[in-house]
């Protein structure tokens, strides 16, 4: 009857602990928010820098245009891509905005190739060759442009016209220009065969877009990237988007292949995937504490407000590694937060907890606590394996729990 009337203190103590959790979620909660402020904030520093620089570049294919329809109101008539070679070459340098740090850089774009032309002789006929970009802003001087060994005359900004003169069934042409840029660089492959060669001076390039590259090297210096496209292959890239639809229908490309100049590691990102393990530490650490106090065998009752400010400690980490990751790379944050974090715990625990008393217990906690945080940055960099390493992981501890807490007396009330 005794034990249906009132809770043993094993029982209240679990259930003090379990409230202590609850009310820890609400900084965490804090702590999500502050993450993803900062993340606005180098997001606004990059804004800041692309207004005054230029932004991520995509460099769509050139068109031409012969003026020798019937039509009078719109006499001109599109001719078709035949080969199409793109070469880029990038030199980056680094843009500071307050304390954040962006990549931005300045392209030398080389694109040659052919147009099919299927009218035959050509006797002073009007031509005009357009080509575009994401943001005109970009050129650092004006296009050069050649038809065969001609140079053409600007019409408009991103248009040049001339009078041909040509008996062949290829026109030959060769653009050149200087194009600023940020982050990242697109090209749109096109034509029949689309040969695209990528190189820039950054060692940390990421190849994204529709297609891998056929060929590419990677150093600590530099890189170099090199595709080979069908037209086949980029007419069966497309989106169900009506417009994009209509753009492959008349036998352009929507495939898009990209080199991106982020940084590897986005510290936000990590800090952010970092948080969402918070809980689970808060959970881990706590329940270490209360094994330890039913198993003691010197009674060392830890008071509530203690396992609010080792939970306090805990979230703190976080705090600090979104911090320092700002001034230095991730790792080196990471080890450093650590560090103030565990050291700090493992006083409180050896001076206060413990009162001097029980060194072996201070000196396992720090061993786990040292555990958990290598098991959480294996979860945080290798994404693909982290469910199987955390089920493990999970799996021990649960066991080590169960092994430690084998002869407690859950019933007992003395």
């Amino acid at each position: 009857m005794a034990e249906n009337k009132v809770l043993n203190s094993k029982l209240k103590k679990f259930y003090v602990i379990l409230f202590s959790l609850i009310i820890l979620l609400i900084p965490i909660a804090f702590l999500f928010g502050i993450i993803n402020d900062r993340e606005l904030y180098k997001e606004e520093a990059v804004r800041n820098i692309e207004q005054a620089w230029a932004q991520a570049q995509v460099l769509y294919p050139p068109e031409m245009t012969l003026s020798i329809g019937k039509d009078k109101k719109n006499p001109k008539e599109s001719l078709e891509l035949g080969n199409y070679n793109v070469d880029v070459k990038i030199k980056t340098e680094i843009r500071k905005k307050g304390i954040f740090k962006v990549p931005v850089y300045t392209a030398d774009v080389a694109l040659k190739g052919d147009f099919k032309n299927s009218y035959g002789n050509l006797k002073n006929i009007k031509s005009e060759l357009s080509f575009d970009v994401t943001d005109p802003k970009g050129f650092t001087a004006s296009p050069q442009i050649k038809i065969g060994n001609e140079n053409f005359q600007t019409v408009e900004v991103n248009s040049y016209a001339k009078n041909l003169t040509m008996n062949s069934d290829r026109i030959p042409f060769e653009i050149k220009y200087q194009l600023r840029g940020l982050n990242k660089l697109s090209v749109r492959p096109s034509g029949s065969v689309s040969e695209i060669s990528i190189n820039g001076d950054w060692k940390d390039p990421s190849f994204e877009g529709d297609f891998l590259p056929a060929k590419r090297s990677v150093t600590n210096k530099d890189f170099s990237a090199e595709w080979s496209i069908p037209k086949i292959a980029t007419v069966e890239v497309s989106d169900k988007n009506t417009s994009e639809q209509m753009y492959v229908s008349q036998g352009n490309s929507v495939a898009i292949v990209s080199v991106s100049l982020l940084t590897p590691v986005d510290n936000y990102r990590m800090a952010d995937r970092a948080v969402k393990y918070s809980f689970l530490f808060l959970l881990l650490t706590f329940v270490a504490y209360y094994v330890f106090e039913i198993t003691s065998s010197k009674k060392s009752p830890i008071h509530p407000i203690q396992y609010m400010l080792i939970g306090g400690a805990l979230l703190i980490f976080y705090l600090l590694l979104t911090s320092i990751s700002e001034f230095m790379p991730f790792l080196l944050a990471y080890i450093i937060s650590v560090l103030f974090t565990v050291g700090l715990i493992s006083c409180y625990t050896y001076f206060v907890l413990t009162k001097k008393k029980n060194k072996n217990f201070t000196i396992l906690i720090t061993v786990a606590m040292f555990l958990l945080y290598a098991f959480l940055y294996t979860l945080l960099v290798i994404q693909d394996l982290s469910l199987l390493i955390g089920s493990f992981i999970l799996f021990v501890v649960i066991a080590a729990i169960m092994y430690a807490t084998r002869n407690v007396e859950w019933y007992d009330e003395n």
